[in-house]
């Protein structure tokens, strides 16, 4: 997280391209994609082969290239928070599209951090050692699609955003908000 002094307020980066190892991952994810399409379509050019053929080539290589777009965007998103006296925007920006949401600050309630649940054992897992996987499963699926997010509501809307953030940057975010705006959220 980085905070910097704007005209009018704070400017809260909560993530940049390549910040962490998923985006990582998800750069090499777009190569493998990218060329593999590339090797599709490449096999339509040079080969002879039917319209059959072509058009499953074809398709096929489109496919990948719309994949390798998407791992790409993953891999460059960034969320900004831009907060000043009477708004707070979040910025999330790709590779092409940027997607910008304002709020009033007066009409923002609850905003609060979302921890990730603790896991309860699994029924199925054994008592010594997790023999079929059941409980190493389930703390995977609770740390990839745990929550780690902050979150408000905006007349009756809940809004989430932010990816791993931590607790005490929600504390730094909030008296951010507070000591902006002075209100009190």
């Amino acid at each position: 997280m980085l905070v910097s002094d704007i005209k009018d307020g704070k400017l809260i980066t909560l993530s940049k391209a390549f910040d962490s190892r998923l985006k990582i991952l998800n750069l090499f994810y777009f190569l493998l994609f990218f060329l593999s399409g590339c090797y599709f379509l490449n096999q339509l050019i040079v080969g002879d082969v039917s319209i059959g053929i072509g058009i499953f080539l074809i398709v096929i290589g489109i496919s990948f290239y719309i994949a390798s777009y998407r791992f790409a965007n993953k891999a460059v998103m960034s969320e900004r928070i831009l907060i000043n006296q009477n708004t707070l925007e979040i910025i999330n920006k790709g590779l092409v599209k940027s997607n910008v949401q304002e709020f009033e600050v007066s009409m923002i309630t609850k905003f609060r951090h979302l921890e990730i649940p603790e896991t309860t054992p699994h029924p199925l897992a054994g008592k010594t050692f997790d023999y079929l996987g059941f409980q190493t499963t389930e703390k995977v699926i609770n740390n990839m699609y745990g929550e780690k997010r902050l979150s408000f509501e905006y007349n009756g809307i809940k809004i989430f955003f932010g990816e791993n953030v931590y607790s005490w940057d929600y504390d730094e975010i909030k008296s951010i908000i507070q000591t902006t705006t002075n209100l009190n959220i």
